[in-house]
C-alpha cells in the first residue's frame, strides 16, 4: 500500500517543534553547568542535590501539565493553546536573566516548564491527526527527528553563547519562541476543529475524567509503571548529569587538541572555555546522531512490533551507559561511543512508546492521548533529579563519580527484563 502524502500543517508543526525544541534543550542542557559552577565562574554555586530540585521540580511540570494540556487542546484547538504557551515562555526566557536567588530561579524555571507542558501535546498530536495507517510509523519517526534537530542546535549556540555570557544563551531560546509565534500564527491551522458550540460541550472535569478509564486497563498501567520508573528515570538522568559529568570530569581539554588540529581553534574556540575546555553541552547530546541516524532507526523498526523494538532500544541505551562510565582517565573518546550508543536506543524507543500509548485511545481523544503518553515520562522525570543527583554527589564526594553511570545501566537492564516479560503477558497484533 502506497503511503499518504504529509499535509501542510503537519510540516508546519515540525518547524514549530525544531524551534521549541531549540528554546528548550538550549536552555536545560546548558541549566545543570550553570547551576553548579562557582558564583565567581558566572555560575550559580549550587551543590548537585539542589540542582536535582529544581531540575525535578521542572521535569515534573514539563511532563505532567499535558495531562490537563491535552484535555484543552481538544476542546478549545490546539492553535489557541500554543498561543497560551508562548505567552508563558517568552517571559519566562527573559526573567532568567535579571535574577541569580534560589528561590526566583525556581519559580522562573517553573514558569517556563509550566509552558513547555502546555506545548509538549499539541505537535505529538498534531502528527497523530494528520498520519494515517500508511505513514504513522514514518510520521513520528521524522517528528523525533524534528525534535532532536532543535535539541542539537539549541545547546550548540547556546554552548558557545555562554562562553561569553550566560544571559545571551536565555536570550537565544527567547529569541526563538519568537519565531514560534510567527509561524504558529501565519501558517498553523488546527488539525481537527474543536466544537464551537459551547452547549455541546461535556462538562470540563468529565473531560479530565475521561482518561481514568485507560489508567483502569492493566495493560496500560502495567506499562506505565515499568517503563516510568525503569525507564524514564535513568533516561533524564542521563540528560540531567550527561552534560556537567562531561563539563567536570571527561577530558574536554584533550577533545580540543584533535579537534582543533581539524577544524581550527578559531571554530573550537567559539564553543570553549578560555582554559581551553570544549564546553560540555555542545558535546554530550544525542541530538546529532539522532539526526544522522533516526531515518534509518525507522526504517528497520517500522514493520516490527512496538514492544520489541522499544524493549532493543532500551537495551542499547544501556550499553551506552557502560560507554560513559569508561570516558574518564585518558580516554575521553569512550563518552562519544557512550552518546551514539545511547541514542541509537532512544531512537528505537522513545518514538515508539509515544506511538504504541497514543495508539491505545481513538482519534477524536488525540489531545488526551498525548497526556497520557506523558503520566511515565512525568514519573520518570519528576523522580530522576530527587533520587539520582543525590546519589551522583555522594559518588563524586567519594571519587568515583562514573559509578553513577552503573547505576543507570542497571535500572535500564532490569526495565529491559520486565519488558519482555510484559510482552510475553499482554503481546498482541499491532
Amino acid at each position: 500500500m502506497a503511503r499518504t502524502a504529509f499535509p501542510r500543517v503537519f510540516w508546519t508543526g515540525n518547524v514549530i517543534e525544531i524551534l521549541e525544541r531549540f528554546a528548550y534543550y538550549g536552555l536545560y542542557m546548558g541549566f545543570q553547568i550553570f547551576a553548579t559552577k562557582t558564583v565567581l565562574e558566572g555560575g550559580l554555586g549550587w551543590s548537585e542535590g539542589r540542582l536535582g530540585v529544581v531540575q525535578s521540580v521542572f521535569l515534573l511540570l514539563s511532563y505532567s501539565v499535558p495531562l490537563i494540556s491535552g484535555v484543552l487542546a481538544d476542546r478549545y484547538g490546539f492553535k489557541r493553546m500554543l498561543m497560551l504557551s508562548y505567552v508563558l515562555y517568552l517571559p519566562g526566557f527573559i526573567f532568567l536573566t535579571l535574577t541569580r536567588e534560589f528561590a526566583a530561579v525556581l519559580a522562573v524555571m517553573a514558569l517556563i516548564a509550566v509552558a513547555a507542558g502546555l506545548f509538549k501535546p499539541l505537535i505529538a498530536g498534531t502528527v497523530r491527526l494528520t498520519t494515517d495507517s500508511t505513514n504513522r510509523t514514518l510520521g513520528f519517526g521524522i517528528f523525533y527527528l524534528m525534535v532532536n534537530v532543535g535539541a542539537f542546535f539549541g545547546p550548540m549556540i547556546a554552548g558557545a553563547l555562554r562562553t561569553q555570557s550566560w544571559n545571551y544563551a536565555f536570550l537565544a531560546s527567547a529569541v526563538a519562541v519568537v519565531g514560534m509565534i510567527i509561524v504558529t500564527a501565519i501558517f498553523y491551522k488546527n488539525p481537527i476543529e474543536p466544537e464551537k458550540d459551547a452547549s455541546k460541550r461535556q462538562p470540563l472535569l468529565k473531560d479530565f475524567l475521561e482518561i481514568v478509564p485507560y489508567l483502569k486497563r492493566g495493560k496500560i498501567m502495567a506499562f506505565i509503571l515499568i517503563f516510568g520508573v525503569l525507564i524514564e528515570v535513568p533516561f533524564w538522568a542521563f540528560f540531567n548529569l550527561c552534560p556537567m559529568y562531561v563539563d567536570r570530569f571527561v577530558a574536554t581539554d584533550q577533545l580540543y587538541t584533535v579537534f582543533s588540529s581539524i577544524l581550527g581553534e578559531t571554530v573550537v574556540g567559539w564553543f570553549s572555555t578560555e582554559d581551553n575546555r570544549i564546553a560540555g553541552e555542545t558535546l554530550a547530546h544525542t541530538a546529532l546522531y539522532v539526526i544522522l541516524f533516526q531515518l534509518f532507526v525507522t526504517r528497520f523498526s517500522e514493520k516490527r512490533r512496538s514492544i520489541p523494538v522499544i524493549s532493543f532500544g532500551i537495551f542499547i541505551m544501556l550499553l551506552g551507559c557502560v560507554g560513559l562510565w569508561a570516558s574518564t582517565g585518558d580516554v575521553p573518546w569512550f563518552m562519544f561511543a557512550g552518546t551514539i550508543l545511547f541514542a541509537v536506543g532512544e531512537m528505537a524507543c522513545m518514538p515508539r512508546m509515544e506511538q504504541y500509548l497514543i495508539s491505545m485511545l481513538p482519534p477524536e481523544k488525540t489531545g488526551l492521548g498525548g497526556g497520557l503518553l506523558r503520566i511515565p515520562v512525568a514519573i520518570g522525570a519528576g523522580l530522576s533529579g530527587v533520587t539520582i543527583n543525590p546519589l551522583y554527589q555522594k559518588f563524586i564526594a567519594q571519587g568515583h563519580p562514573q559509578l553513577i553511570w552503573l547505576v543507570l545501566g542497571g535500572m535500564f537492564l532490569g526495565g529491559y527484563v520486565l519488558m519482555l516479560g510484559y510482552d510475553r503477558v499482554y503481546r498482541s497484533a499491532e
